[in-house]
């Protein structure tokens, strides 16, 4: 139980009060960024000591994510640039999405220490490309757009150690269940249709999505979803 506890960053009292208060309270509003950041940061932090099998297991089974922290592959993104871009292409779509939900397109993401290892790197990289998500697969900042999005995330989850996606749908399911228990099994049905095509699908951290900010979004819906 203590190694399970730890290998998730609870490693004393005082951080398994702060991960359970965190957890009440964004089950309570998904929405709230700063504890989503809190929680993300304990998830992250417990990465940064990974045993090296484990790295290496992983480098094996994503090879693409592993070239691409290998190469620090990290594009800036500048919201004035991707707001000029034509109506109808990636970035200027996923530009909007963030103004319209009022989302900061970084966030927590600056609070997070430069990755130190190709888990971290993965972790932190879905971390950056969730909202760009939004936009490849179609999915609104609704709940449900929100389980989709997790549920694709958790799919794609070949590194079984890493819990991110699978507590983020475990919050997003209970959040359904004590303040909008009529939308559950619509929940439960689009969480199995996405984990599913995410388990299809190529791992989208591996992608060099923000090279594709300014093609149209069809096209890069179609290279997101390429089996």
């Amino acid at each position: 139980m203590r190694r399970e506890l730890a290998s998730i960053g609870i490693t004393n009292p005082l951080r398994a009060w702060q991960a359970l208060r965190n957890f009440v309270k964004t089950v309570w509003d998904p929405t709230r960024s700063d504890i989503r950041g809190g929680v993300n940061a304990l998830l992250y932090g417990a990465l940064r000591d990974v045993d090296p099998e484990r790295i290496e297991r992983f480098r094996s089974e994503a090879p693409k994510v592993a070239a691409l922290c290998d190469e620090g592959y990290d594009p800036a993104l500048d919201m004035r640039h991707l707001e000029a871009l034509p109506d109808g292409t990636f970035g200027r779509e996923y530009a909007r999405f963030l103004r319209e939900n009022g989302i900061d397109p970084l966030g927590d993401l600056l609070e997070l220490p430069p990755p130190t290892n190709v888990v971290e790197y993965s972790f932190r990289r879905a971390y950056k490309l969730h909202d760009m998500l939004h936009i490849a697969l179609g999915c609104d900042a609704s709940i449900l757009g929100e389980v989709r999005i997790v549920a694709f995330s958790l799919g794609q989850a070949r590194e079984s150690a890493i819990r991110a996606p699978a507590l983020a749908l475990v919050v997003l399911l209970l959040h359904l269940v004590l303040r909008r228990p009529a939308e559950f099994a619509e929940a439960i049905r689009l969480a199995a249709e996405w984990m599913r095509t995410g388990e299809r699908c190529e791992p989208y951290s591996g992608f060099r999505m923000e090279d594709w900010l300014a093609r149209p979004v069809e096209e890069a819906r179609a290279r997101v979803l390429a089996a």
